[in-house]
C-alpha cells in the first residue's frame, strides 16, 4: 500500500485509541512526572476517546479533510492535562498538512510528522526534553534521514515504530527524575503506543473494541520519592473566544502573565477556543485574566500536594476515577435543573448549571430539594427548569416561598427540553427577554421518550403488552413494538421526513451506546444529511431520550 485514504486514518486512529487504552495500566504506572499522579494514559487515552466518539460523527468518511477535523477537534475537546494537551497538538500540526490532500503518501506523513513537532514545541513555553516533546522531534528527524525512500507504509510504519521504541527508551537519558526512577517517559511510551495501533491497522489489524477499556486503571502505583511542589494548583481551562482571531502579541501577553504565576505552562489557540494547563498558587488569578478575552467555557483544578498524599496512601487501590470539575461563569443568574441520570447531570454542569437536583420520573423533587439548592446560590435571580410535567407544580411553589430572589420557572416538561433551554441561555438578559429566547428555542425541538409497558394495557385505542417498547412524540404514543429498533426507527423516520435535520440520542442506564448507534447509523444511512449526536445520560425507566431540531 502506498496511499492511505480517509477511511484508513478513521480505522488507523481508532487501533491506536484502542492500543493506547489497552496499554493505559503501563503508562499511568509509568508517569513521575511532574509529580507522581499515575494520569498519563489516562489523559492521552481522554483525548483518544473524545476524539473517536468525533470521528464517528463524520458523515463522509471518504473525505479526509472532514477526518482530519473532528480528530483534531476532539483531541482537543477531551485534552486532559499536560500530556492531554501536547497530544492535542501533536495531532493539530499532523493533521494540518494532510486535511486538504485527497491521497497521503509515506512522503506526506513525513512532512505532517515535522509539522506535529513544530506546532507542540510552540504549545509548550518551556518544553522538558526526555518527553513526549522529544519522541516527536527525533521520530520526524530520523523519518526524514532514514526512511524518505520507502513507499509502502506497511514497511514505513513498521519502521517508524521501531524507531519510536528506540527514542523511548533513550528518554531516560535526558531527564534526571526518570533515570532516579529507572522508568522512561510516560507520554513518550503513549506515542509510541498510538504509532504501533496504526502501524497494525494498516498491517490489516482492523478489528476494534473501544468499550469499557477507558474505565481500566493501573493495579498498582509506583512509590517514588515526593518532591517539594512549589506550584500547588494544577489549573487548566478552555475559554471560548470573544474574538477568534486574536493577536499574536495579546497570545504573547497572555504567556507572559501565566508565566509569572507559574510552570508547566501550554497554551494552545484553535479556532474559537483557547485552552491553558499551568501549575500556579493562584488559579482564581488565571480565571479572571482569561474573562478579559471571553468566556470560560471549562475549567478544572487540582491541588497536586493532596492528589500526591492520596496517591502515596493509596497506591494499591483500583480504578479512581478522575473528576470533572465544573464550574458556572453566570453572574447574574444562578440556573437549578432537574436530572435523572449521572450522565444527563454531567451535560447540565458542562452547560453552566449552578445546581444539579436528582429526580425525574417515580422519583420527583421535594419543595425542600429546591429550596435548599437556592440558598447556596448567590446570584439574586435563579433560573429553574423541572425537565418533568410531574416537577413544574413543585418548581412554581418554590417560586411563590422564595422572597428575595427573582425566580423563573421555564415549564421544561421533558429532559431534551432542559438542554435546550441552555443552549439560549444569556446571563445578561433580562427575565422577559430570557423566558422569550428559551421558550422560542424550546418550541424548536421534538421530545421523542422512549419507555416500556410495565402491564398489559390500552393507550389511544392501541393494545400495548407488557414489556413491549413505547415510543412517545412529547405526550402522544406513536409507535410499540418488543423490537426496540423496530419501534423507534418507524417514528423517528416519520418525523425526519417532516424536515427535522438534527437529532440527539441520551442513551440509559441500562442499554449500551452500541445500541444507539445502531440507531444512528440505520438513520444516517437513509438521511444522509441528517447531524447525530449520542450522549450517555445515564437515566432510568427510559432506554433512550431523543430530540429533533
Amino acid at each position: 500500500m502506498t496511499e492511505l485514504r480517509a477511511k484508513d486514518f478513521y480505522v488507523a486512529f481508532k487501533k491506536a485509541a484502542e492500543t493506547l487504552l489497552v496499554n493505559k495500566d503501563e503508562i499511568n504506572a509509568l508517569n513521575v512526572f511532574p509529580v507522581p499522579d499515575g494520569d498519563t494514559g489516562s489523559n492521552m487515552g481522554s483525548g483518544m476517546l473524545e476524539a473517536c466518539e468525533w470521528l464517528d460523527r463524520v458523515k463522509n468518511k471518504d473525505k479526509i479533510k472532514d477526518i482530519m477535523k473532528n480528530m483534531r477537534d476532539g483531541l482537543l475537546m477531551g485534552a486532559r492535562g499536560n500530556s492531554g494537551v501536547i497530544l492535542s497538538q501533536i495531532f493539530r500540526g499532523f493533521t494540518e498538512v494532510l486535511e486538504n490532500k485527497e491521497t497521503v503518501t509515506t512522503k506526506d506523513f513525513i512532512e505532517a510528522l515535522k509539522n506535529a513537532k513544530e506546532i507542540a514545541y510552540h504549545a509548550v513555553i518551556k518544553p522538558v526534553e526526555g518527553t513526549m516533546l522529544t519522541l516527536i522531534r527525533k521520530l520526524a528527524e530520523r523519518a526524514e534521514n532514514e526512511l524518505s525512500d520507502i513507499e509502502d507504509f506497511e514497511e514505513f510504519l513498521d519502521r517508524l515504530y521501531i524507531i519510536s521504541e528506540e527514542i523511548v527508551e533513550e528518554t531516560p537519558k535526558y531527564l534526571k527524575k526518570l533515570r532516579d526512577a529507572n522508568v522512561v517517559d510516560a507520554g513518550a511510551k503513549g506515542v509510541s503506543y498510538i504509532i504501533k495501533g496504526f502501524r497494525d491497522a494498516i498491517r490489516g489489524d482492523t478489528e476494534v473494541n473501544l468499550k469499557n477499556i477507558e474505565t481500566a486503571s493501573p493495579e498498582e502505583i509506583e512509590e517514588i520519592a515526593y518532591e517539594e511542589i512549589k506550584f500547588q494548583y494544577c489549573t487548566e481551562c478552555v475559554l471560548k473566544l470573544t474574538d477568534p482571531e486574536i493577536s499574536k502579541d495579546e497570545i504573547d501577553k497572555i504567556r507572559a502573565f501565566l508565566e509569572e504565576l507559574g510552570d508547566s505552562i501550554v497554551l494552545v489557540h484553535q479556532g474559537d477556543f483557547l485552552k491553558t494547563h499551568v501549575h500556579t498558587n493562584h488559579p482564581g488569578r488565571v480565571f479572571e485574566e482569561f474573562l478579559n478575552y471571553g468566556e470560560l467555557y471549562k475549567v478544572k483544578v487540582d491541588n497536586m500536594k493532596v492528589q500526591h498524599e492520596h496517591v502515596v496512601e493509596s497506591a494499591q487501590e483500583k480504578n479512581k476515577e478522575e473528576e470533572e470539575i465544573y464550574k458556572s461563569n453566570n453572574e447574574n443568574w444562578g440556573i437549578v435543573t432537574v436530572s435523572p441520570g449521572e450522565g444527563l447531570t454531567k451535560i447540565f454542569k458542562s452547560l453552566g448549571v449552578d445546581k444539579v437536583i436528582f429526580g425525574g420520573q417515580t422519583m420527583n423533587p421535594s419543595v425542600k430539594d429546591f429550596l435548599d439548592a437556592i440558598s447556596e446560590l448567590h446570584q439574586k435571580k435563579i433560573l429553574i427548569l423541572p425537565n418533568n410535567p410531574n416537577i413544574i407544580l413543585t418548581a412554581e411553589k418554590v417560586a411563590d416561598m422564595v422572597e428575595d430572589k427573582e425566580i423563573l420557572v421555564i415549564k421544561t416538561k421533558y429532559v431534551q427540553e432542559g438542554v435546550s433551554a441552555l443552549l439560549a441561555f444569556d446571563d445578561t438578559m433580562s427575565l422577559e427577554e430570557l423566558k422569550e429566547a428559551i421558550e422560542s428555542e424550546i418550541s424548536g425541538i421534538v421530545p421523542i421518550q422512549v419507555t416500556y409497558a410495565i402491564r398489559d394495557s390500552e393507550i389511544a385505542g392501541e393494545k400495548i403488552k407488557k414489556d413491549e417498547y413505547l415510543v412517545f412524540v412529547g405526550k402522544e404514543l406513536k409507535g410499540h413494538s418488543f423490537d426496540l429498533n423496530e419501534a423507534v426507527l418507524k417514528v423517528l423516520k416519520e418525523k425526519i421526513n417532516e424536515g427535522y435535520e438534527i437529532m440527539t440520542i441520551f442513551y440509559g442506564e441500562d442499554i449500551e451506546i452500541k445500541t444507539a448507534e445502531l440507531i444512528a447509523n440505520e438513520l444516517m444511512e437513509e438521511f444522509p444529511d441528517l447531524e447525530v449526536e449520542i450522549h450517555n445520560g445515564g437515566q432510568p425507566h427510559y432506554p433512550l431520550l431523543i430530540s429533533l431540531e
